[in-house]
C-alpha cells in the first residue's frame, strides 16, 4: 500500500480563486455572458475606512484596486484590476498578462503561518487590512514556484467570511 502523503501544514479547503485582469467590469460582463458566472459586486480597495492599509515587499503600499466578486459553486471568484500604484497585481499583469493570480486561504494563526512559510524561504510580497472588517490579508511571493501566488486571510470568529463592509 502506498504511503499516504500529508501536507507540512494543513490549510483547509481554498475559498478563493484570484484573476488578475485589464478591465475587472469587462471580464465580468464576458463571464456572465458566455459562462453563467455571477453576477458580480464591485468593491473599489482600500475602501475609505481609516483602519486600511497596505504593504508591498515590506514598505507601505500605495496600490489601489478595483474587485469583483461572485460566488461560484463553493468558491468565491475574485476579478482584481490594478488601478494604481505598484503592486503584485501589476507585477502579474505586466511579467505574465491577465490569469489566474492566486488562490486564498483563511487561517486561524496568520503570523504563525508566515513564519511557517519564512522557513522555508518564501517571503510575503504584499498585503493590507481586508475589506471584511477585522480581517488582513496577504499574498506570499509563490509566483515562480507556483504560477500563481497564495494568499492567506485571517480568520476572524466573529466573521463569516463572505460579508463585505460596502
Amino acid at each position: 500500500m502506498a504511503e499516504e502523503i500529508k501536507p507540512r501544514m494543513n490549510f483547509g479547503k481554498p475559498l478563493q480563486i484570484g484573476i488578475v485582469v485589464k478591465d475587472a467590469h469587462r471580464t465580468a460582463d464576458l463571464l456572465f455572458e458566455l459562462l453563467g458566472i455571477g453576477p458580480f459586486r464591485f468593491v473599489e480597495w482600500p475602501t475609505d475606512r481609516p483602519d486600511m492599509k497596505s504593504v508591498y515587499h515590506e514598505e507601505s503600499g500605495d496600490f489601489r484596486l478595483l474587485e469583483a466578486f461572485t460566488n461560484f459553486e463553493n468558491i468565491e471568484l475574485e476579478l482584481v484590476q490594478p488601478l494604481g500604484g505598484k503592486s503584485g497585481y501589476s507585477d502579474y499583469l505586466e511579467e505574465r498578462g491577465e490569469g489566474i493570480h492566486h488562490i486564498l486561504f483563511e487561517v486561524s494563526d496568520l503570523d504563525k503561518v508566515v513564519d511557517w512559510f519564512a522557513e522555508k524561504g518564501i517571503p510575503v510580497q504584499m498585503g493590507g487590512t481586508g475589506n471584511r472588517p477585522g480581517t488582513r490579508w496577504l499574498h506570499l511571493d509563490t509566483v515562480s514556484l507556483l504560477g500563481w501566488a497564495v494568499e492567506l486571510r485571517s480568520k476572524v470568529a466573529s466573521s463569516d467570511g463572505k460579508t463585505l463592509t460596502q
